[in-house]
């Protein structure tokens, strides 16, 4: 009997970013080698590739920045380590925060025409204490549930983390659980299984070897975050690893990964 195929959401985070992720993005998009990415909208290459994005087949999602300076657009970030620092001593304003969600869902919403697919966090700042409270308050009063999901980014299976258990254990320290049960509290769709932490080095033959253990130890539905990117922009320091991701993706030694698995990509993880 036939394996029940598992359903995979391959996820590219930062489009906007710079124009290497947004034709990587593209390109994956058309070969169906992704089938979602993450949107930084306060970024230089956003408004101009957002055009473009709207015509794909996958879903499509908001990035929440709140530690980069990425454009005039952006009134409030703060260095990843500091934020946390902060979030954990409630030491940030409630308004602000609040402010600042908005104002990247209304600037999506203004280049795509539409709302976002699922909402997520850039350095998964929207698990943190006061941002998952503000980033709550927001999709409460501006969406319908039915229309999107939140990435969680809890791990079910410890292999999904092989040899970065460390990593693993120190994003669910920073709100993982908390998030996941404010969600089910509220009744707000979310995924089930997450991966696609690593180091961010080692070029493709080390992105290939985490792939096929996410893959080997996923469950049914599991979102995988990838970076890629067709070129190296110096101001981005995974900007030679993105492209090693990309060289695998694009590959067929990826595309026989999946099938190996039994894993097919998909749009929704709920």
């Amino acid at each position: 009997m036939a394996r029940k195929k598992k359903q995979v959401v391959l996820c590219a985070d930062d489009f906007g970013l710079n124009e290497n992720i947004n034709r990587a993005v593209f390109q994956l998009a058309a070969e169906q080698r992704i089938s979602a990415t993450s949107c930084l909208t306060q970024a230089g290459a956003w408004a101009m590739g957002a055009q473009r994005l709207r015509s794909l087949d996958i879903d499509i999602g908001l990035h929440i920045n709140l530690t980069e300076k990425l454009g005039p657009d952006n009134d409030f970030h703060r260095p990843l380590s500091r934020l946390i620092v902060n979030a954990w001593l409630r030491q940030l304003d409630p308004a602000i925060l609040v402010r600042s969600i908005e104002r990247q869902c209304d600037l999506f919403e203004q280049h795509m025409k539409r709302t976002p697919d699922f909402f997520d966090g850039h350095q998964h700042v929207h698990q943190f204490p006061q941002i998952r409270d503000a980033l709550m308050d927001v999709l409460i009063r501006r969406y319908d549930c039915d229309d999107f999901w939140v990435r969680s980014t809890a791990m079910r299976n410890a292999s999904l983390a092989r040899g970065l258990q460390w990593k693993a254990r120190l994003i669910a320290l920073l709100g993982s659980g908390a998030l996941r049960r404010r969600l089910q509290r509220i009744d707000f769709p979310y995924n089930e299984d997450f991966a696609g932490v690593y180091a961010l080095t080692g070029g493709s033959a080390r992105f290939e070897r985490h792939m096929q253990a996410w893959l080997a130890g996923a469950a049914e539905r599991i979102v995988i975050m990838c970076h890629p990117a067709d070129g190296v922009d110096p101001a981005d320091a995974i900007g030679a690893q993105r492209t090693a991701e990309f060289a695998f993706l694009k590959s067929d030694a990826f595309a026989h990964m999946l099938a190996t698995h039994a894993s097919r990509l998909v749009r929704h993880p709920t």
